[in-house]
């Protein structure tokens, strides 16, 4: 049975929402018509799910998602916001703030609960994820920086239980973001086709407490990759170590991302407003078909004079837009100074949107 806090100044609709969760015998309906009441409930006993309101007197559903977003008790708790406001710039701010799905009123009972049932499955399925993939087939996109920042991140949450890979076999700059050189790398790995952690152990680095980094090597490799069973027989050992391990993937499908993403619990797709990105991203799918719909896309601005919504990408693609990541000016300084923008500066906005996606994952 979970446990769902529901927040709304409307209290036909809490009412409402109370039948319809508990009449299946299955859910506990927690009701709340102020945003800081919700927080002091939710705080005393984090609930398995909340849903919000948006427009309500004081702290508004956006500064409560935020909030639970920021306490480390409630950060994990997976929200969806049920707001009158049903734009697409209305979603993208939900998402923002930190919220798993954006529900418009008027919406059926039996399609709410369709939304409650999806979001606690997909929570519970998070909860053991071992293994997390970051990639795209486009490079210069971001999805380095946001995998470096999310390891870093998530380092902080589970001390010593996070490592990041970079599979890339043409010079990948994993290492560099935490401004160490990537030596030693995965290289003495190509011979195998079974490896253990006692063979891997010696080559990660630890450029941060906390997480520990396998790196790709400097000197790109010419007719020579990580074969699929030495890539399975990796992570495999990797997840036997550590809580979470996260893959920078190559933006190639060769044959260590196709390891990759048939063990990954969680496969995330960066794409930007760029049309050379959205064009590869809409191939990506398309190649991997019914395997594309496990794939959650990340809307990343990379570029200030190019900003799109969320929707707009929605439409184009076709597939649902998981988590936008903001422009952040910070983050060219970040990488020269070989310091995760997460750990150099936490309160802006790339950071604040990565804290949204390690929440994901806890």
């Amino acid at each position: 049975m979970a446990r769902i806090l529901v927040v709304d100044d409307d209290p036909d609709l809490l009412d409402l929402i109370k039948l319809l969760v508990e009449g299946r015998r299955e859910h506990e309906a927690v009701l709340c018509a102020d945003g800081e009441e919700a927080l002091s409930i939710a705080r005393r006993d984090p609930p398995d799910l909340a849903i919000l309101d948006v427009m309500m007197p004081g702290m508004n559903g956006y500064q409560v998602c935020r909030r639970l977003r920021e306490h480390p008790e409630t950060a994990a708790v997976p929200i969806l916001v049920l707001t009158a406001r049903g734009q697409a710039v209305d979603r993208e701010a939900a998402l923002r703030a930190g919220a798993d799905e954006h529900v418009a009123k008027p919406v059926s009972m039996a399609a709410l609960l369709d939304h409650v049932d999806t979001l606690l499955k997909t929570h519970s399925a998070g909860s053991s994820s071992r293994v997390v993939v970051v990639g795209s087939l486009k490079g210069g996109v971001g999805v380095t920086t946001v995998a470096a920042n999310l390891g870093a991140t998530m380092a902080r949450r589970l001390n010593d239980q996070v490592c990041l890979v970079d599979l890339c076999s043409s010079s990948g700059h994993l290492a560099l973001h935490f401004g160490c050189r990537p030596e030693p790398d995965w290289t003495p790995l190509l011979e195998h086709d079974a490896i253990s952690f006692d063979e891997v152990e010696p080559l990660l680095l630890q450029p941060v407490p906390g997480l520990h980094v396998l790196a790709s090597p400097m000197v790109p490799l010419v007719e020579e990759e990580l074969s699929r069973a030495a890539a399975t027989s990796l992570l495999e050992a990797l997840w036997q170590r550590f809580r979470l391990v996260i893959v920078d993937a190559p933006s190639t499908l060769n044959r260590a991302a196709a390891a990759s993403l048939e063990v990954a619990s969680v496969t995330w797709l960066v794409v930007t407003a760029d049309p050379a990105s959205i064009q590869t991203t809409l191939g990506t799918l398309r190649a991997l078909g019914e395997q594309a719909t496990q794939l959650r896309l990340i809307l990343n601005h990379v570029n200030p004079a190019r900003q799109i919504s969320g929707g707009s990408i929605e439409r184009v693609l076709n597939h649902p837009v998981a988590r936008v990541i903001p422009f952040d000016r910070e983050q060219t300084r970040a990488v020269g100074r070989g310091r995760p923008l997460t750990v150099m500066s936490p309160g802006s906005p790339l950071p604040q949107a990565v804290e949204s996606l390690a929440g994901d994952l806890l």
